[in-house]
């Protein structure tokens, strides 16, 4: 069975920014939410924000990795 991979992303408000589907590779829309797991429109893949968090305070930070939890059933 292939690994599943994780990507990144970041909410910053003075650069471009991307998030991209791990599975697939589609964009993501920036209001995924960080709480629960969520399906990418594309490809159907469920997936989950894991957001960092500073190492001193445990703050959530502005960026993390979003990975697969399943691919979907066809």
């Amino acid at each position: 069975m292939a690994e599943l991979k994780c990507t990144n992303y970041i909410f910053d408000s003075d650069i471009d920014q991307h998030a991209h589907c791990p599975v697939c590779g589609a964009f993501l829309p920036y209001d995924f939410p960080d709480d629960k797991p969520f399906n990418c429109k594309k490809c159907g893949a469920e997936l989950i924000c894991l957001p960092d968090h500073d190492e001193e305070t445990h703050e959530e930070l502005e960026w993390g990795r979003i990975c697969p939890i399943k691919r979907k059933v066809k």
